[in-house]
């Protein structure tokens, strides 16, 4: 790959050492996309269902204060070896797609989120999303500091330029490659994320919204405040997880995450991630590309 090779920053020498000994890879490698045998699953619409899930903790097991997600007769699962699009009424509601891309760049994508949760703060969300684990966000953020910050920042203030511009790349590539992933597998997930790019006119090569990156993330039930209709994922995995379910109770499903998948969703259903099953030497990393209401409106004004 290319800009991986830059070493002329002595202050990137240390993020970019085993990134330059490890990926062997060409552009090509990086935007193949392969066909999926991907199969329709039907739903149900179930606000109801939903309603029990919100700002409740999922488990696979019984645990106090937790519901279990295997014992719900109204759950659907979604298994680790199928690819599928969820459709309500002929109208699709969500996506899961195994065995993404290559290995070598699967992994190369799970450097770039781990450098990315290394590399900026923690975000730290309201009461209404009550979760465990890791998130921190690369692109594109309200504005909320005086001067003005409209991206996330870095936690070191002295990263050389060679540095921030890796960083920079190296997760615009990420993003990128997740809306172009959509594009493919569910076009239509990415149909609100375009109309707004023409509305502000933003450049071909920019986010839409921000990359969020997270590091064995549990969440309860919740719904997002998203200007975009759908939010756009990938998990990666070191070692063996287990029962880290996304669960999806507007639609009556539980899909079964695995390593190398991409997964689409309605943020503003309700959704959440079930309690992860692992040891020390496991974690699950994910990068989810989303435009939220507030980032929208400070790109809003800042563009006007």
């Amino acid at each position: 790959m290319n800009h991986l090779n830059k070493k002329d920053d002595n202050d990137s020498k240390d993020i970019l050492k085993s990134w330059n000994e490890r990926f062997m890879f060409s552009f090509d490698d990086l935007h193949r996309h392969a066909k999926k045998d991907v199969k329709n699953f039907k739903v149900k619409h179930q606000p109801d269902l939903a309603k029990n899930y919100k700002e409740k903790f999922v488990s696979c097991s019984d645990l106090p204060e937790y519901i279990n997600l295997l014992n719900d007769k109204n759950i659907q699962i979604i298994h680790k070896n199928r690819s599928v699009i969820l459709l309500h009424e002929d109208n699709a509601v969500g996506a899961v797609i195994r065995d993404a891309t290559t290995k070598e760049v699967s992994d190369y994508f799970g450097t770039i989120i781990k450098v990315t949760i290394d590399a900026h703060y923690k975000i730290k969300r309201g009461d209404q999303h009550s979760s465990s684990g890791t998130m921190t966000g690369h692109g594109s953020r309200s504005n909320r500091t005086n001067p003005p910050t409209y991206t996330y920042s870095y936690k070191d203030k002295n990263l050389g330029p060679n540095a921030i511009k890796i960083y920079e790349e190296d997760g615009n590539i990420l993003g990128n490659w997740l809306f172009e992933s959509g594009k493919i597998h569910l076009p239509s997930s990415v149909s609100s994320y375009e109309k707004f790019k023409n509305k502000v006119k933003i450049e071909d090569d920019t986010i839409i919204g921000a990359v969020f990156c997270t590091k064995n993330y549990e969440a309860a039930g919740h719904t997002d405040n998203d200007r975009s209709e759908w939010a756009i994922g990938y998990v990666y995995e070191e070692g063996e997880v287990k029962d880290g379910y996304f669960f999806y109770p507007e639609y009556g499903v539980a899909i079964e995450m695995t390593s190398n998948s991409i997964w689409c969703w309605l943020p503003q259903a309700v959704h959440g991630t079930a309690k992860l099953n692992i040891t020390e030497l496991d974690n699950r990393y994910t990068a989810v590309i989303t435009l939220t209401e507030k980032t929208a409106k400070s790109i809003e004004k800042k563009n006007n």
